[in-house]
């Protein structure tokens, strides 16, 4: 059975969590460089917070859709290839991929361009949300 409440709460975290960091990524490249290590921080913590609740939520749709058994993420995701477009599947990989390198911390990475890309255009996250509602049939 499909647990439409919990994805429903799920991916209103993730629109809001997406509002706000569109309030708080600054509006150029290089004013993301220049800002703040709090500014920075906020954004990468939002944005692992969006990557973190999407996993959550393909976790929960999967389970309610009885897809079969998956293994790691990649598994998991190809168990929606059918009903998420090419285009939502990877840019939540793209997200898991700069999430784990977040968390992860590797300094020797430079990744401030593929966070401010991610955070500044945020059109994968309402894509993601709107495959989801059409998949779950929207809110409970």
């Amino acid at each position: 059975m499909m647990d439409k409440e919990r994805i429903a709460k799920r991916l209103t975290d993730i629109e809001r969590y997406s509002g706000v960091l569109g309030s708080i990524v600054p509006s150029s490249y290089d004013a993301y460089k220049k800002s703040g290590i709090t500014t920075k921080a906020a954004v990468e913590r939002y944005l692992q917070l969006i990557s973190d609740l999407e996993l959550e939520v393909l976790a929960l749709a999967y389970r309610g859709l009885d897809l079969g058994i998956a293994g790691g993420e990649d598994s998991l995701t190809s168990k929606f290839s059918g009903l998420l477009s090419k285009g939502a599947i990877e840019d939540f990989k793209a997200r898991r991929a700069l999430r784990n390198m977040l968390v992860h911390a590797y300094f020797d990475m430079h990744y401030d361009k593929e966070v401010y890309e991610q955070a500044s255009n945020r059109s994968g996250i309402l894509k993601f949300i709107k495959e989801i509602n059409k998949i779950v049939g929207g809110a409970p």
